[in-house]
């Protein structure tokens, strides 16, 4: 039998098990069943922490050093009494409360890194967020949206607080003006339906434009509010450089200091958090997505944001305090802040040392490894069969891709490069199967997506048999027909009455025949009500390879599929 025992750090012993969370100034440093490494425990004492709880054996003679026991009576003692004592303000208390609750929510040590690193950053951002709500009418507004959607209010809040430490890392004036812009940068969301922000997909265009109008409606709703002076935080959270954003396509001399600070703020929060559709990006991958699109912010700020965190990125140019340069090779995921870094003039590789004796000074530059990059690594893992590893690549890959560019830039290409391996080169059978089922599982995740993403505007029918739709060429098919918002109604082989009247159902005049093999070399069969078209799966599969490289503008599949065949007979 196991039970909780609480020890001092210089009884605890490599082995141990973690009872529960450590978290230090709010932020979660070790987790609960974390196995204990002399490593660990030597950076916990770097960090002041005093007592752990472990695991022990019931038997265990170190029970008797637990101070736990000791800790409760001596609170009740001590503290008790002058919290008695002590008379609140019932509305700041419930204002400080909100706080607490809200900060724990969003405070970890893998995302937040050196940000509130100290009792009295956290104090600060405390102090703030208590002036703020100190008006009972911004109280009211913030409670509005957290009781519409509480993911907006966490998120309002996360950004509130990442953006203060940031301003004033940057130097920024009028913090407190700056912080009730970001508290309530995302008001406007109390005009966007549930039912879509609570969306379990992404969003498809339509739905994508409703939200977009969260901006102006913000805007609208603080001035209504006599909060004209941070309204256009609201507004302006989405505008990108070079008129890349909305809803006015500003550019970056027609944005504040402080409204570019929150642009980078506002993204890296929504991909580090956690949503209904997504568990949310590491910080390091987070901070790697923005530089992949650097020319949309100001970059002089990315970089500081990212010494402001204290986690840099893989493959971040960085200074260190002994005037040493040196690349982030690898990022840990328990202590993101202490990386393993290559020496740029040795050639040599070394993780900073725990005592912070030599430390990271700045950012100089971040190579983004670029969209054919991260696909040679999807494929590498593919090819290999590491299905853990290829999805971190792919959803790299698929992050602010159109559906239809992912089918056309990844899976396309991807079984291209597996058909002329196996085909040339003479691939193992049987990794290349492998590598097509783990395609096709993926492909299916995707098809689940556009199923429920788009409103269908047409209907086709696709004659196959039963045992062929679980085919990977089928299910390419069957996507690009989603994209196009057509719905294709897939019908086993039969008499052509029913084919004929299946057509006159859904009011249209081609039905699409896709067999194995075909018996005979008819390929179009005219009939009264519309036309027959019979393909072989070789005939599939050559017409997706010829879509590699296409543009996803004005492209019809069904088009592609008459313009194949008919360029078949003429040949």
């Amino acid at each position: 039998m196991l039970t909780k025992v609480t020890l001092s750090v210089n009884e605890v012993l490599a082995g141990d098990i973690l009872a529960e969370d450590i978290f230090v100034d709010y932020r979660l440093l070790a987790k609960q069943d974390l196995v204990l490494t002399e490593r660990i425990i030597v950076l916990l004492k770097l960090r002041k922490v005093d007592t752990l709880t472990v695991r022990l054996p019931t038997d265990s003679v170190r029970i008797v050093h637990d101070l736990g026991k000791v800790r409760v009576q001596e609170y009740e003692d001590v503290f008790a009494p002058l919290l008695a004592q002590n008379e609140i303000d019932e509305y700041q208390e419930k204002i400080n409360n909100l706080f607490t609750i809200t900060l724990e929510n969003v405070v970890h040590e893998l995302r937040y890194g050196q940000i509130l690193k100290s009792l009295q950053d956290t104090a600060f951002v405390r102090n703030i967020f208590g002036k703020i709500l100190k008006e009972k009418h911004r109280y009211d507004l913030l409670m509005r949206l957290k009781e519409w959607d509480e993911y907006s209010y966490v998120h309002s809040f996360d950004v509130f607080v990442l953006g203060i430490v940031f301003a004033r890392h940057l130097g920024l004036t009028d913090i407190e003006t700056l912080a009730r812009g970001y508290l309530f940068h995302d008001i406007g969301k109390v005009f966007i339906p549930q039912e879509i922000l609570n969306l379990k997909r992404k969003l498809n265009e339509d739905e994508f434009e409703i939200v977009k109008t969260h901006t102006t409606r913000g805007y609208e709703l603080l001035i209504e509010h006599g909060e004209e002076e941070i309204a256009y935080f609201a507004r302006d959270h989405h505008e990108r450089f070079a008129g890349r954003g909305y809803p006015n396509n500003l550019c970056a001399d027609e944005l504040s200091e402080g409204v570019q600070a929150l642009q980078i703020i506002d993204v890296f929060s929504a991909m580090t958090s956690k949503r209904v559709y997504h568990s949310g990006y590491g910080a390091t991958d987070a901070l790697a997505v923005l530089y992949r699109e650097r020319h949309l912010y100001n970059e002089k700020f990315m970089h500081k944001f990212v010494e402001c965190l204290g986690i840099y990125p893989v493959n971040s140019l960085v200074l260190l305090s002994d005037n040493r340069s040196a690349q982030v090779e690898l990022v840990y995921d328990l202590f993101p802040t202490l990386p393993k870094l290559k020496l740029l003039d040795e050639q040599t590789t070394m993780n900073l040392p725990l005592n912070n004796s030599i430390k990271i000074m700045k950012m100089i530059d971040y190579r983004a490894d670029s969209f054919e990059e991260i696909f040679n690594l999807f494929v590498e893992q593919l090819i290999r069969g590491e299905e853990n590893n290829l999805k971190i690549y792919f959803n790299k890959l698929i992050d602010h891709l159109h559906p239809k560019e992912i089918v056309l830039k990844i899976f396309l290409p991807a079984f291209r490069i597996l058909r002329l391996l196996t085909r040339e080169i003479q691939t193992d059978m049987t990794k290349y199967r492998n590598s097509i089922n783990i395609l096709k599982t993926l492909l299916e995740e995707q098809l689940s997506v556009l199923y429920m993403d788009y409103q269908h505007e047409k209907t086709t029918i696709l004659v196959v048999d039963t045992s062929l739709r679980e085919n990977f060429f089928i299910k390419l098919v069957q996507s690009i027909l989603y994209i196009d918002k057509i719905v294709p109604f897939f019908i086993t082989p039969c008499d052509d009455q029913r084919i004929t009247e299946l057509m006159e159902h859904c009011n249209v005049n081609v039905a699409y025949f896709i067999a194995d093999e075909l018996a005979v070399d008819k390929r179009v069969r005219p009939m009264r009500e519309g036309t027959f078209l019979y393909y072989t799966l070789t005939d599939i599969e050559e017409l997706l390879v010829s879509l590699v490289g296409m543009s996803m503008k004005k492209f019809s599949f069904e088009e592609k599929m008459q313009e194949r065949l008919f360029t078949t007979l003429k040949v």
